[in-house]
Formats: C-alpha cells, structure tokens, sequence
C-alpha cells in the first residue's frame, strides 16, 4: 500500500524559525548578508521519496544555500545553492529518496549574499510504502481501544472506517508508554508534534482517509475548531472516529470535575456529541453513519465514587460529503440547477453541465430568465470541486448579471482567483434589483482558453444576506 503524506506549514507557524527574518503579515520577510533565514520543522518521518518546497510571495534577490538535514541538522541530505539573478522562481525545491526514517528532518535557508526573501511557507511531501500488515488482537494499541480492537478486527468496523492508504491518529500515546497507531497505515500525532499548536494539524486539506481519535476529544479545550479542522483535512468519503467516555457511566456524575480524570474539559452523552458536530460542522457536509453507547462489560454494582470497569464509551462515525450547491430552503434562497439555463453545450442530465474552456470569449451559460423584486442579492455559482495542480495552467473567467440582456454588474476573474473557485466549488456576485417586473439571468463566459472541462452545477440566489 501507497501513500503520500502532505504537511503544510506556513510562514506564521511556530514549527518554523527564523533567526534574521521577521513574521510580518503571514511572511517571514528575510532582509540579511548573512544568518539563518529559515529551519525546521524538525519533523520524524518514515522511509519515502521526500519532496520539499520552500513558496515564496515573490521572487528572492541575492544568494541562498538551501539544505534538507535530519538528525538536528547532523545529517545533510540534499543542497542547493541558489543565485535569484539566475532563477526567478517563487518556488525552491528540493528532493530525497530517504531509504530509512529520517528523525528531526528540517528544511534550512541559510543566506551568503545581500539576500531579500518573502516566505508564505513550507511544504513537505512524503510518498511512502505501508507494509502489507494484517491487524492483529494483541496490537499495541491505546489501552480504550484495546478493549474491544478484536472485536472490531471480527466485526469488520476498521475494515468499513480505517482501511483507507492514510489516516490519522490523534492522542494515541494517551497515558500509556510503548503504544501505536492504531492501524498499520496510520501516523499517531499527540501534543508537541511539530507545527500542532491545539488547534490546526500541520497538513494538507482533503488529504486523509480517516481519523481516529479515542479518549482524546474530552481533553480538547478549542473543541469546534478542532473539529472543524479535522473535517478540512478529511477526503470527501472520508470518516472522523470519535470516541469520547459517557458521562452516565464512566463520569456518573452531573458537573465538571471529574472524580477520575480532572482534566477532562466536557462531559459526553451521544446528545451533547451531536449538538457539538451539528454546531461545528457544515450543514449537509457529512452524514453520521455509525453511533453506539458502548457499555460492554461495564458493572453497574460500584457506587459512582468506586470507579467502574468495563466499557463506557460513545463510538461515532462521521463521513464527509461533497456539499450540494443548494441550501436548504429557508424562504432567503431559491435554487437553480444546470439543466434550467441556456448553452450551445451538449446537455447529459438537468442536475450538471461540463464546461468547455477551449474557446476565448465564449458564453457557456446563460438563464434562467427570472423576475424579481426590488431587492439585494447574491448569485452563486456553483461547480463540482476538482482541485488543480500547483504547476497547473492559469486561466481567466468572466461572469455577469443581467436585467433584459443588459449588464448590470461584472467581475474577471484573476488566474488565483479562478484556482481558488474551482477548489472551493462557488463564486458569488453580488446585485441588486431596483425595479419591479425585471427579468435577470445570469451569464458565465470563458476569458483565457483552458483545457479544463470543470463541471456547472446551477446557481443558487440568496436575498438580502450575505454569501455562506
């Protein structure tokens, strides 16, 4: 099995250092002869072809030596040395087939000459094999999870939720010494690893098959951020294990603090934990799929203050779906699919058409033809997700409203902006209708050729609110 683990670490995180730059506006801006400009994140990582990029908001100017050490910079394993007169890049790389883990890996910027550098950030790709490894009962897993990892080897439930190439898990050291992940495939993040400040994981958005979390969530005090950002790091399909104690039966007990942990930061009954994913998480961006109150073996005998033995745990499944383009109607939005707009385009289906960039300066869509009332609104396009290539090429995209064929209001899109559409899946244009009886459509026009063929979904009009 292959995968490819994605960190992403920009230029404000702290897993980043600097001795002659400053963090200014999201940058370490690097003003030096000579120094350090940058290093770290001094990452452990396992056997793989290791790929490094240093972004740049701009190109640099004078001479850097740019390195990729481990073992706290006792071991360098690749360098260049780059003149900016020479290369105008925004990007500097650098790459190693590492044959063994690499422990404390760090990328390193050293300045030799009259160097100015604007840094966003650091990205580290690691395309791994995982050994083909069966799961065994007697894993060494999280001592919660041990409790019942046979039966869920038996039942199939890792098999349906952490099979995927890559997962996360996260707590997995717990109070225990000597443990790992939880499957094979799966890289253990706990607190002190590199570029985790609490909140945000120092990886790629869409990039992970599942994660797993046990015993842990109760201890999270930012608890929505963290699940906000554990949904952007899942793939579409992708699954969030949570499993918290249960407040009726290892808690036994109505208010914080717990008689056994005190550093459980909530209490947990399977209602709290779905009032905190419906307040965390995008309406209609996941489905629960698994949820069970977990009491086998438990003993109901004990007093609360005695402790209890057994399980005592919620267990719950969380997939992440691609989000409609529609809102659900609240009498603010009125939703328009694909198949209710006009285009020389070949049509397959009502609910989506596929675009034809090839063309400059060609109206793909145009509709639906629609009277509205004096009112502020936002035209939402909406497109299926298809992330593009760093490397991939920029184009440009024209879209406008207008009232009886007449335009009303614009926007051309930057080839950035465009990049940042087609990832998100929505533009919104705002406008407004002054008059009683106008008719609007909404129109969508090539600007640059492209030869990417993204998908049209329809457009969503929301009145008198801001876009979601």
């Amino acid at each position: 099995m292959r995968n490819e683990i994605q960190w992403r670490y920009p230029a404000g995180n702290e897993a980043l250092k600097t001795k002659v730059g400053e963090r200014i506006g999201g940058l370490i801006r690097v003003r030096a002869n000579s120094g350090w400009a940058l290093f770290g994140p001094y990452l452990d990582v396992p056997a793989g072809r290791c790929r490094v990029r240093v972004r740049l908001a701009q190109p640099g100017s004078g001479t850097i030596n740019i390195a990729l050490a481990s073992d706290n910079g006792q071991k360098v394993l690749a360098s260049d040395t780059v003149h900016f007169l020479m290369r105008r890049s925004t990007v500097l790389e650098l790459a190693v087939d590492l044959a063994e883990p690499a422990n404390g890996l760090e990328i390193r910027i050293s300045c030799r000459n009259d160097v100015s550098l604007d840094i966003e950030g650091v990205e580290i790709d690691l395309d791994r094999e995982v050994p083909e490894e069966p799961l065994r009962p007697d894993r060494p897993v999280g001592f919660e999870t041990s409790k019942t990892y046979a039966e869920k080897i038996e039942n199939g439930f890792f098999q349906r939720y952490l099979s995927g190439p890559l997962v996360m898990e996260v707590g997995y050291k717990g109070y225990d010494g000597g443990t790992v992940p939880v499957v094979p495939q799966a890289i253990g993040v706990d607190v002190g690893y590199p570029g985790y400040d609490g909140e945000t994981f120092p990886f790629a958005g869409n990039s992970f098959d599942a994660i797993y979390s046990s015993h842990c969530f109760e201890h999270i005090g930012p608890w929505k951020a963290v699940l906000r950002d554990w949904y952007r790091l899942l793939k579409i399909g992708g699954f969030l294990v949570i499993v918290v104690p249960h407040q009726l039966l290892f808690e036994r007990k109505r208010h914080l603090p717990s008689y056994f942990n005190p550093d459980h930061k909530r209490y947990y009954t399977a209602r709290s934990l779905l009032a905190e994913i419906e307040e965390a998480l995008v309406e209609n961006g996941y489905r629960i799929r698994h949820l069970v109150e977990n009491d086998k073996n438990f003993d109901f005998a004990p007093s609360p203050r005695e402790g209890s033995s057994g399980c005592y745990e919620i267990e719950l499944v969380v997939e992440k779906i691609a989000l409609p383009y529609w809102h659900p109607d609240d009498g603010t939005v009125r939703a328009y699919s694909a198949g209710e707009f006009r285009t020389a385009l070949p049509q397959t289906d009502l609910w989506s058409l596929d675009l034809d960039l090839s063309r400059q300066d060609q109206c793909l869509i145009w509709g639906p033809y629609i009277e509205l009332a004096p009112a502020k609104y936002v035209a939402e396009f909406h497109f299926e997700k298809m992330p593009l290539a760093a490397d991939a090429p920029a184009f440009r995209l024209n879209f406008d409203v207008a009232r009886f064929g007449e335009t009303i209001t614009t926007h051309r899109t930057s080839e950035s902006e465009t990049k940042r559409i087609f990832e998100e899946g929505k533009f919104c244009l705002p406008f407004t209708s002054g008059e009683e009886s106008d008719i609007f459509e909404f129109r969508m026009y090539t600007g640059t050729p492209s030869s990417m063929k993204p998908r049209f979904k329809g457009v969503n009009l929301v009145y008198s609110r801001e876009p979601r």
